[in-house]
């Protein structure tokens, strides 16, 4: 399981990207963007390419794949370019749609898991915020919103590229990954992928089916859901099944080098997240 606590920069320095904020989708694009960080992934004929840059830390990144199976990333490339007219945002020649809205807040105490009426709750609120960090092997970037969850992350081993939506209930997570850019060079994988209806994807809420929770066990879903399922919680860590192993999800202590976001909790008629239709 990822986590945010590699972050390293000044969450109150605002910049180009601030009149922007939100998650914004497209068929072939999507983009996450906070006061300081854009990511952003986009789909060609024959590549795809995500994108990370963060002005306030001198860090603008792409990455290439291609379908012969090369995978090529680049830094110091030119910073995207951005604008928005009639609810359209217009990023690197797409155009792309609000799926989301992201408020930025003060760092503030999070909540601890008391009961098990406090799991989906903590696991939503836990994973908010935006992070990432560098060093001389790579790079790792991770921004988890009310609705989805983003990664960017280069290192020797591993290209690991992705967006998903997600939602939480007190049985766990349901996690479905519509964006995957994977290189691993432990596992051999190599996987460009874009669901086809990105845009309704990314915009719809996910719908829980609670009989696919299973203690012993994660569930592929035929649609393309994965569901993590409880193993257990204590006050400040939750433990999932992860398909193969087991997820922390952590209460950390405040930490004034992530971007935090407001806290949205989830409605009846499932019209919440903080996206106005």
């Amino acid at each position: 399981m990822l986590i945010l606590s590699v972050a390293a920069f000044s969450a109150n320095a605002a910049t180009k990207f601030s009149p922007y904020k939100g998650v914004w989708s497209s068929d072939n694009a999507e983009a996450v963007l906070t006061d300081s960080i854009c990511i952003f992934y986009c789909r060609t004929d024959s590549t795809m390419q995500a994108f990370l840059e963060i002005p306030t830390a001198g860090i603008a990144s792409e990455t290439i794949f291609a379908k012969d199976g090369t995978v090529t990333t680049s830094s110091g490339s030119e910073p995207l370019v951005i604008s928005e007219a009639d609810g359209v945002l217009n990023l690197g020649g797409y155009s792309l749609k609000k799926v989301e809205d992201i408020k930025i807040v003060s760092p503030y105490e999070l909540e601890r898991c008391r009961s098990k009426f406090d799991i989906g709750r903590c696991l939503q609120q836990w994973r908010l915020g935006a992070g990432y960090g560098v060093s001389e092997d790579g790079i790792y970037c991770e921004i988890n919103t009310n609705r989805h969850m983003f990664v960017y992350m280069i290192n020797p081993s591993m290209v690991y590229i992705r967006a998903a939506a997600v939602r939480n209930n007190n049985s766990g997570t349901l996690f479905f990954q519509n964006i995957r850019m994977m290189k691993n060079g432990n596992t051999d994988e190599y996987t460009m992928y874009m669901e086809p209806r990105n845009f309704t994807v990314s915009r719809n809420d996910l719908e829980i089916d609670n009989r696919k929770f299973q203690p012993n066990s994660c569930t592929f879903d035929p649609d393309g859901g994965i569901y993590w399922s409880l193993i257990s919680f204590e006050p400040d860590l939750i433990l999932l099944n992860g398909c193969g192993e087991t997820y922390q999800v952590k209460r950390h202590p405040i930490e004034s080098d992530l971007e935090y976001f407001e806290y949205i909790p989830y409605s009846a008629d499932g019209n919440s997240y903080g996206f106005r239709k």
